[in-house]
């Protein structure tokens, strides 16, 4: 390769066009260079809900004056003299205030942060409101940023974007207990400790829990398919008890029950299914009562009452006890032990009748106490019906009395007769 010439070798317009092409080369580097050269350049450096950058919180649909802080860098080398910073709201954001005594709304919110200096930071809090209805994501919202440059004292006006989340909460079901754990027909005061969890990203403030009921189940008192858990943040979970009675007339089976949310920014909506089996309970019913008639008066009567285990479960330590009213007295309870499903047995009591019963049919309950599948106190009733017959006392004193009589007029008779005539 051969060596370039020199430049005094080389003709004059040679020369020039390299120093028109160095020059033309330099112009934008120096530009450039001049461009950050004793100039304030703001630009936004974070945004986060609160006023504790490290503790943040999260902003909810229906959350009222809490406050959005946006972080500012001046990245140029220069002051930022009067820095003012605007966001302009859209929705779902908003933000009120007074004016001749009228609440009005705001189309934007005004900050000012002062001179800031090369390399500083400011932090403008702005007060919002955030619709209801709002949906959770990630909005964008405009601040715009007016300052001077101290060098060039020109003003400027940029518009930069931040990015702010709404969360919010997701509140659902996680598990369900119940207190006994076995629930069967009849049963009353029964707990349903419902355990929920926050899944979402957001709190949920002022919850409350709604039970919806339907038979065979109603609440045991008054408000208590109502719980009120207050706040309630991400991932924590809360615990909600709800009292409840079941029918007697209830078919064993699996239930369902829905459980709504409420709070002060949220309708109320469906949050999950409590899943309720109620079991199958002993059945008994009455198949003969003998003597079904007895008499006022009576001592001693022995009542057998058989009856039949009707369900397809066992019951244990089988308790008959007659509840027959102030008429009646004696051996009013006996243990028949084991049933099995089909099972038929025999109660037997002792009564004595008291001889001011009215003659009448008296209804009486046979209330059946048991265990079953380690539940104690299982109870059933059934009603039936004894009659009274009147007492045999009275008939009997007035045959005897009639005999009496008889044989004393019998007697008069024959006396009569033995005794001779005068003549």
């Amino acid at each position: 390769m051969g060596m370039a010439k020199p430049l005094r070798d080389r003709p004059k317009w040679a020369v020039v066009l390299m120093a028109m092409a160095i020059a033309s080369a330099a112009i934008p580097m120096l530009a450039r260079e001049a461009e950050g050269l004793g100039v304030a350049n703001l630009v936004p450096a974070g945004a986060y809900w609160g006023s504790n950058p490290a503790a943040p919180m999260a902003a909810k649909p229906g959350d009222e004056g809490v406050t959005l802080s946006i972080v500012i860098a001046n990245a140029g080398d220069d002051f930022a003299r009067d820095v003012i910073g605007i966001l302009w709201l859209e929705r779902p954001f908003w933000h009120r205030y007074r004016s001749s005594n009228e609440w009005m709304l705001a189309e934007n919110v005004t900050q000012s942060a002062g001179d800031m200096p090369p390399g500083g930071t400011f932090t403008f809090r702005y007060v919002l409101n955030i619709d209801p209805g709002a949906e959770e994501g990630v909005y964008r919202l405009r601040l715009e940023l007016r300052y001077r440059s101290a060098r060039e004292l020109r003003e400027v006006s940029k518009s930069v974007y931040v990015d702010v989340a709404i969360w919010a909460g997701d509140v659902r079901v996680h598990r369900v207990l119940t207190m006994p754990a076995k629930v069967f027909p009849g049963d009353s005061q029964v707990t349903l400790r419902v355990f929920v969890v926050n899944s979402g990203q957001g709190g949920v403030k002022d919850l409350e829990l709604r039970l919806g009921i339907e038979w065979p189940f109603r609440m045991a008192s008054s408000s208590s398919d109502r719980a009120f858990l207050g706040t309630l943040q991400p991932q924590q979970i809360s615990e909600a008890n709800f009292l409840i009675d079941v029918d007697e007339k209830a078919k064993p089976g699996n239930y369902s029950l829905p459980l709504y949310a409420m709070s002060p920014s949220r309708p109320m909506r469906a949050i999950g299914q409590i899943q309720l089996t109620v079991a199958e309970k002993a059945r008994f019913e009455i198949l003969e009562i003998s003597p079904s008639k007895i008499r006022a008066g009576d001592s001693g009567v022995t009542m057998a009452v058989k009856m039949r285990n009707a369900a397809n479960v066992k019951a244990e330590s089988v308790r008959v006890r007659l509840l027959a009213g102030n008429f009646f007295s004696g051996t009013l309870t006996d243990l028949i032990g084991t049933m099995y499903p089909g099972d038929v047995r025999t109660a037997f009591f002792t009564i004595d009748v008291d001889g001011k019963a009215v003659p009448q049919a008296y209804r009486m309950d046979l209330r059946i106490d048991w265990t079953q599948d380690g539940r104690y106190s299982l109870s059933d009733t059934i009603g039936m019906e004894v009659e009274v017959l009147p007492s045999l006392y009275p008939i009997v004193v007035a045959s005897v009395l009639s005999g009496i009589a008889a044989i004393a007029a019998l007697i008069i008779l024959r006396r009569r007769r033995r005794r001779p005539s005068k003549q």
